[in-house]
């Protein structure tokens, strides 16, 4: 039996929140309008049945900034532990399957459409890289769209993803 991952668009924390994202900046390639646009914190979700991989987003970009903070975090279909610290090691099994962090590598915008790449990851199914690209319209407070991950070998397969922009609390 397999384990499957949920590579997740799952960017993990919000900036200026109770934690941080662990991934590096994403520069964010657009006009400054669109850049505008992009300003805050988002959070949503991403699926694609076809592996059963699905998966939480969080993403952040600071006002008049060209650069983004964010990751994606792939956990085990079935994962049932917290994804916080671990008391002691030793209580996780050394080959057991455990969360781990990817890294956006790209972010542009033009005309209300955001596209992007992901860092190339390890499948833990086939062993093989993995290379994912993702595309969504920006609307008012959301950005939905598709990805396409395509491993080394095997056919690619295609999900759909959406963030809504959290709201400010007065």
């Amino acid at each position: 039996m397999s384990v499957r991952y949920a590579p997740a668009l799952v960017l993990t924390c919000w900036i200026g929140a109770a934690c941080s994202t662990s991934g590096g900046p994403v520069p964010v390639v657009a006009e400054a309008d669109e850049l505008a646009h992009l300003t805050g914190e988002w959070r949503g979700y991403y699926d694609s049945p076809t592996v059963d991989r699905h998966g939480s987003i969080v993403f952040a970009l600071e006002a008049g900034r060209d650069t983004a903070y964010g990751d994606v975090t792939m956990v085990p279909s079935g994962w049932t532990e917290s994804l916080g610290p671990v008391e002691d090691p030793a209580d996780i099994a050394r080959d057991a399957q455990r969360p781990e962090t990817l890294r956006i590598l790209f972010i542009q915008v033009e005309d209300g459409v955001v596209q992007g790449t992901m860092e190339p990851y390890k499948d833990p199914d086939c062993g093989c890289a993995v290379y994912t690209t993702f595309e969504g319209k920006v609307g008012q407070d959301i950005i939905e769209g598709t990805f396409t991950s395509r491993p080394g070998h095997g056919s690619q397969y295609k999900g759909t993803w959406h963030v809504m922009r959290k709201q400010k609390s007065d």
